[in-house]
């Protein structure tokens, strides 16, 4: 078993690289030999991921603001209290919508696999 105490004494990162507008997330526990990660993730408005799957899956849920998550051909708005299961290998996206921020807690199980930016257009509700 492990414990782990939050953020500890780590600083918030800016998410960059695979992230389009800011991003930040703080490391709640990354235990590499388990392949679960989980983190608490600020999307400023219109902030989002790229497009990526995890290899056993993610989990999401929302703690506060308004967001979108999306697959090929489907857009969902996201608020406080909604909860997300991504399956395994399934290619989504996630972020904050035009005006409105997102804070959520993601748990990731197994690699990620990144994928093209989102654009703009992908990112509206359907």
């Amino acid at each position: 078993m492990k414990v782990s105490r939050g953020r500890e004494d780590r600083k918030s990162n800016r998410a960059s690289g695979t992230f389009t507008g800011g991003v930040w997330q703080d490391t709640l526990l990354d235990d590499a030999d388990a392949g679960a990660r989980v983190y608490a993730v600020f999307f400023e408005p219109g902030g989002r991921t790229y497009w990526h799957t995890h290899a056993g899956g993610q989990v999401l849920y929302v703690t506060s603001g308004e967001g979108r998550v999306g697959t090929a051909g489907s857009v969902e708005v996201l608020r406080p209290g909604d909860v997300v299961h991504a399956p395994a290998g399934e290619e989504h996206w996630h972020g904050a919508g035009p005006e409105t921020f997102l804070h959520h807690v993601a748990v990731s199980l197994g690699a990620t696999s990144w994928g093209r930016e989102v654009s703009a257009e992908e990112s509206s509700p359907t």
